[in-house]
């Protein structure tokens, strides 16, 4: 794993964004959802202890509305587990008095060089389509220096997460202590960036969690600029797994970017 993580911590942080893509609900909620599994079981998930069974993994998956299939390939990859083997495909052998005769299937006849040529010619048309297409819809956006997001609240309005420039995700940390979280964005719309701010998801936020301001202001930033925002982080009082979510707002609160994912702080406490 990278960062020296195991699979449990991986996996931990990967369920924490899950729930709060799907709007933070209470771990009680998640149990009402599933009919199967008890909160606590489900907090548990996302300490980053112990692996979590597929059992788990699956009714946290399932309360969250995500895809169960996508999840069950990734608790795999974690957990490595060697993909099934392929199916044998058997051969039946007919015993005469003579020789042992081996069954097999009679090879298909060739396809005809004519019907493969018009296959051939199809499928570059239909490549040559499509490359059309996406460069009707791509190059204009490039040739205006920025490309659009769709979920954007205001049009042209775009950004980019460029990375963290401190407290990487695993940071240990301990409890009660202070940390400044440092994000680099990136303005690729064609809107300037004036009055916004990094708002915490996760409002109001539980008793026991770690401690931030509530949002943090964002400088000025023209369109192609990059900005640092921080927030001061103080550790839970009590050792475990620190997730917390931020979202673009204005200055009423409203979000800019809905359909983004939130950058995050990911730190594990410890006494």
């Amino acid at each position: 794993m990278g960062d020296g993580q195991s699979a449990a911590e991986v996996l931990s942080a990967e369920l924490a964004a899950l729930r709060a893509r799907a709007g933070n609900p209470s771990f009680r909620k998640m149990a009402d959802r599933s009919g199967r599994i008890s909160h606590t079981t489900l907090h548990e998930a996302v300490r980053g202890t112990r692996f979590p069974s597929w059992d788990t993994t699956r009714e946290f998956v399932r309360a969250c509305d995500a895809d169960e299939q996508q999840w069950r390939r990734r608790w795999e990859e974690l957990k490595g587990v060697p993909p099934e083997p392929a199916v044998p495909v058997e051969v039946a052998v007919v015993n005469t008095a003579a020789e042992p005769v081996l069954i097999t299937a009679e090879p298909a006849a060739p396809e005809k060089p004519r019907r493969r040529r018009k296959y051939a010619l199809a499928a570059v048309a239909f490549v040559v389509v499509l490359l059309a297409v996406v460069a009707a819809i791509v190059v204009p956006k490039l040739k205006s220096g920025a490309l659009v997001d769709v979920g954007a609240r205001i049009p042209g309005d775009n950004s980019k997460f460029v990375g963290d420039v401190t407290v990487p995700d695993g940071t240990v940390i301990h409890v009660g202590e202070t940390v400044q979280k440092v994000w680099e964005l990136q303005n690729t719309g064609s809107v300037v960036w004036h009055q916004r701010y990094l708002q915490r998801m996760d409002l109001p936020a539980s008793p026991g969690s770690c401690r931030t301001p509530d949002r943090v202001l964002i400088g000025d930033t023209p369109p192609g600029d990059h900005v640092m925002v921080s927030v001061p982080l103080t550790a839970s009082p009590a050792p475990g797994r620190c997730w917390i979510g931020w979202k673009m707002v204005d200055a009423a609160g409203a979000e800019l970017f809905s359909t983004r994912r939130p950058v995050y702080v990911l730190v594990t406490v410890v006494s």
